[in-house]
């Protein structure tokens, strides 16, 4: 079964390179990450509150388990369990794919939580315990797309340009490496920019993290009842 599947999605991918047009502003990433603009900005030029539903209800639940799940998955299990099992390069390849569909997801699940959110308390109605939620998802939807848009492809240009040097340069062991950061200006560079910009991701994914976490106990103080 899991062969099977393997294939399917094999298939699905070949078709995908073949037909897609490669231009970055048409990446199925990019295009979610601006469609999850386009549905907030909506629910932003909303005036009157929604009726209450069980669809609202969840899709709201949807954006913070989901985002709440896969950020907890990144942040405190995948990147330490595959860095002790991959090679430097590996890992930088596997992180490369996978960052593009999670923080894509990311700007998705935040967006149904703030959109939702919005269609239910418009903004000129927020009470001051709205605003307080209001203005973390809105903290949490802007670090999710600064990542989606800005940052990830910037970290991983970064990286890929880092790795190619290393690999001309049959850089393999972290003396190798070291070596290479001070004799090489341009690695120098690249791997500077690189720390940089990679420490910026990873506080703005800890800020989407974190405010999963409150939007979590604040759902739990006001709705569950043991």
């Amino acid at each position: 079964m899991g062969a099977q599947v393997s294939k399917i999605e094999d298939s699905i991918h070949d078709i995908y390179k073949k037909t897609w047009p490669q231009a970055w502003y048409l990446a199925p990433s990019f295009l979610a990450s601006l469609g999850a603009l386009g549905y907030v900005g909506y629910a932003f030029s909303q005036n009157k509150p929604v009726p209450s539903s069980p669809n609202v209800s969840f899709l709201h639940l949807l954006g913070v388990a989901g985002g709440f799940g896969i950020s907890f998955w990144i942040t405190a299990v995948h990147g330490r369990a595959v860095q002790r099992m991959l090679t430097r390069h590996e890992f930088a390849t596997v992180q490369s794919h996978l960052s593009t569909v999670y923080f894509s997801s990311s700007a998705v699940l935040a967006s149904l939580s703030l959109g939702t959110f919005l269609l239910r308390h418009p903004f000129k109605t927020w009470s001051k315990e709205a605003m307080y939620l209001g203005t973390a998802l809105i903290a949490a939807l802007a670090a999710a797309e600064v990542n989606s848009i800005v940052l990830n492809p910037l970290v991983t240009n970064l990286m890929l340009d880092r790795n190619n040097i290393e690999f001309l340069q049959a850089a393999k062991t972290s003396e190798d490496i070291e070596r290479l950061a001070q004799d090489d200006h341009k690695y120098r560079n690249i791997n500077n920019k690189f720390n940089l910009f990679h420490s910026v991701s990873m506080i703005s994914g800890l800020v989407y993290h974190g405010i999963q976490w409150y939007h979590l106990y604040f759902l739990a103080d006001r709705c569950l009842v043991l």
